[in-house]
């Protein structure tokens, strides 16, 4: 009887307690998740763009860890193999997920690359000085990626890197030295057979360098030929004035 006399009195008790919270705190209770919810997209949104600027920076902050790796003398597959790993899966998705999340801009197609060759130069110069390749392959390297910065914005005047076909071709090759020099440091075989090679990657690497400077005569004779149109336009205009 008495559990019996209690359930009404509870049930009462619930209606008076919450008619005692003014109605404006409950108002602003019930509006908080909305606005909460309302703020999420945009905050999502920012993540979302600069996803592809964070996987692009990792490969600066994979850059430090590999030289740290070096200077401490620690050359371990598993080390130094995962760090490669790391920074060849975030250079296949940046550009991917940019395009997915419509973020693709100029800055970060730059730090794309500008990531790519700070990552590949600390690498390939430790290992050329631990004597594992030649010091000409990361000196070539970083000639082509001067003559490639010099080319975008100089010469094309584009506010984007201009890319080339061997250009490309020779990304890929950086990563694959880095990946092999990695899990296989000499005198494992695939290193041994890497540096035996080296001669051929130097001129894959002065061949991607030379198509690079024919493209600049290519554009020297567009250049040429739209600057004797102008001069024939305007010497037909001042004829037609006389």
């Amino acid at each position: 009887l008495e559990a019996r006399h209690s359930r009404p009195w509870s049930r009462r008790s619930r209606r008076q307690l919450a008619g005692l919270i003014p109605r404006g705190h409950a108002v602003r209770a019930r509006s908080l998740p909305a606005a909460a919810w309302h703020a999420e997209p945009s905050l999502r949104h920012v993540v979302c763009a600069q996803a592809a600027n964070l996987l692009s920076a990792s490969r600066l902050v994979l850059a430090g860890l590999w030289l740290a790796a070096f200077m401490s003398g620690d050359r371990r597959p598993e080390i130094l193999g995962s760090i490669a790993l790391a920074g060849a899966i975030s250079d296949f998705f940046d550009g991917r997920v940019a395009r997915r999340m419509n973020s693709a801009d100029g800055f970060g197609q730059w730090l794309d690359s500008l990531a790519d060759i700070v990552f590949v130069l600390t690498a390939l110069v430790c290992e050329a000085r631990a004597g594992a390749i030649p010091v000409y392959i990361p000196v070539l390297i970083a000639t082509s990626f001067t003559q490639y910065v010099i080319d975008s914005l100089m010469i094309c005047g584009s506010s984007t890197p201009v890319k080339s076909r061997l250009g490309h071709w020779g990304g890929v090759i950086n990563f694959a030295l880095v990946i092999t020099l990695a899990f296989a440091p000499p005198p494992r075989w695939p290193a041994t057979l890497l540096r035996a090679g080296a001669p051929l990657i130097a001129i894959f690497y002065l061949a991607a360098i030379f198509e690079r400077t024919l493209s600049y005569r290519l554009i020297a004779n567009q250049f040429g030929v739209t600057k004797s149109v102008t001069e024939s336009v305007v010497a037909v205009g001042a004829e037609s004035e006389d």
